[in-house]
């Protein structure tokens, strides 16, 4: 392999790399323009030094140094060129002129190159070989597009750009021309659709040196979307820096105080808005809580009220069990008045119809004057032993007609060996006859004694013996007596 070989070898590789660095960063592709140079003139190759140049001049131009870029176009002598060489070098000086343009950003003094530059642009036009259809629609737009004829213009920019391939350079430039093409036409939606994509092409394509993402954030910012407006152009502006150009940093800072100024402004308006809202939350939060602990307080008070009523609910039933027992008792106090009523009423008109008979005989015998017999008659003890002896049998019939159960459940007090052999409906004896007594209310053993025409000791008597006989010898046999026969014992 031939040293020239190999130059032109390195030379073609160092240009590639410099064409992929001169739109992402400006220091490195100075440093290979640099090796470039030198191979250039070590080599003695004008054409390789003028080409390199040329990528001088693009990359001092895009980074602002805009003097240095023309200092350095001006030592390629423009005679000597040809071909593309030529067309490279006329798209160089409009580009100079172009960014110098933007950067003044004054229409007093940037509208005196508009004529170089499209006198330049009438040229590259005039050079480029009729092969080269993409280059000559664009530069034909160009030409439409300055002397006004927009339909043309349009024409012309639409065709090219269905040729360029997307995610290219070449497609990036293409979309920020079709912007500026309906930003003058008044389109704001095609100019802002041609705008995001020549931005989202230069960061699929890694170029640094852009001005779509700033045009974007321009957009959102006057849409008021100041939120994103703010995040693209601090991504701009670190493109900017990135790439060391002030040419950017310049235009980016014709718009980044107003967008970061509203960005704040809508911040501090956020943030007031979070103030009142926090302040109303806290406030309805409080209201809550009063409401959850006023809701406590009832709660708590309702139990305590539902306790309340509880025991209330539980006295009433104990005061209903009690008025229930007293109306049992009530009705069987008024059974028994009404059977003893009943029963005595009987005897009492019984005994009045024995007295009647027992004054005539009295009658009788004295108007007879048969006074023997009245004597004999009232000296005789049979006749009260059969009225005494009538009268247990009266008082035995009346209780067993109210208690007929009495011997039994009396017998269920008592141990077995001691029940009274009594029969259904046999008459009461006098131990039985005691505690029918005390079943009627009569506790009271002197009163007891004198019924049964027995001595106050031999009533306690009874009511002693029978307590040795219940099967619970306790003092509660004779209350246990007193319920027999009652409802519900």
């Amino acid at each position: 392999m031939t040293r020239t070989t190999t130059n032109d070898k390195k030379f073609n590789i160092l240009f590639d790399i410099i064409t992929e660095y001169q739109s992402y960063i400006c220091d490195s592709a100075l440093a290979y323009i640099e090796k470039n140079l030198a191979l250039a003139e070590k080599a003695g190759n004008n054409e390789w030094l003028y080409r390199t140049k040329l990528q001088y001049s693009f990359v001092l131009s895009s980074s602002g140094l805009f003097r240095e870029s023309k200092e350095n176009i001006r030592t390629i002598p423009a005679g000597e060129l040809s071909g593309q060489l030529l067309i490279d070098y006329y798209k160089m000086e409009v580009q100079l002129l172009e960014n110098y343009v933007s950067y003044i950003n004054d229409s007093r003094f940037g509208s005196k190159y508009q004529p170089e530059i499209e006198a330049l642009r009438d040229s590259i036009l005039y050079y480029l070989p009729a092969d080269d259809v993409a280059d000559r629609k664009f530069y034909q737009y160009v030409k439409y597009f300055s002397t006004g004829e927009m339909n043309l213009a349009e024409e012309e920019l639409l065709s090219y750009f269905k040729a360029v391939e997307p995610g290219t350079h070449e497609y990036a430039r293409i979309c920020a021309s079709l912007s500026g093409f309906y930003s003058r036409k008044g389109d704001k939606h095609n100019q802002v659709k041609y705008v995001i994509l020549s931005a989202i092409s230069d960061i699929q394509d890694a170029v640094k040196e852009n001005t779509a993402l700033m045009w974007t954030a321009v957009h959102l910012y006057e849409t008021k979307d100041f939120q994103r407006a703010y995040t693209y152009i601090q991504s701009a502006l670190e493109d900017a820096n990135f790439y060391n150009t002030r040419l950017r940093n310049a235009q980016i800072s014709r718009f980044t105080p107003l967008i970061t100024e509203a960005y704040q402004q809508e911040n501090e308006w956020q943030q007031q808005m979070l103030k009142k809202l926090l302040t109303t939350v806290s406030f309805l939060f409080l209201i809550l809580l009063a409401i959850a602990v006023f809701i406590y307080i009832q709660m708590k008070a309702l139990r305590r009220a539902r306790t309340g009523m509880k025991k209330a609910n539980e006295e009433l039933k104990e005061m209903n069990g009690k008025l229930t027992l007293l109306n049992h008792e009530l009705s069987e106090a008024n059974a028994i008045k009404e059977g003893y009523i009943s029963h005595f009423m009987d005897l009492c008109s019984e005994y009045i119809g024995k007295l009647e008979e027992y004054r005539k005989m009295i009658h009788n015998n004295i108007a007879s004057k048969r006074f023997d017999e009245l004597f004999k008659l009232t000296a005789s003890a049979r006749g009260k032993a059969n009225e005494v002896k009538e009268l247990y049998d009266n008082f035995d019939k009346a209780f067993l007609s109210i208690y007929p159960g009495f011997v039994e459940e009396f017998n269920e007090l008592l141990k077995p060996e001691e029940h009274f052999d009594n029969k259904k409906g046999e008459l009461l004896n006098t131990e039985l006859r005691v505690f029918a007594l005390i079943r009627l209310g009569i506790s009271d053993s002197a009163k007891i004694a004198s019924f049964l025409r027995c001595s106050l000791q031999t009533a306690y008597n009874y009511r002693s013996k029978i307590k040795r006989k219940a099967i619970h010898e306790t003092d509660d046999i004779e209350e246990q007596i007193r319920r027999i026969g009652t409802i519900g014992s």
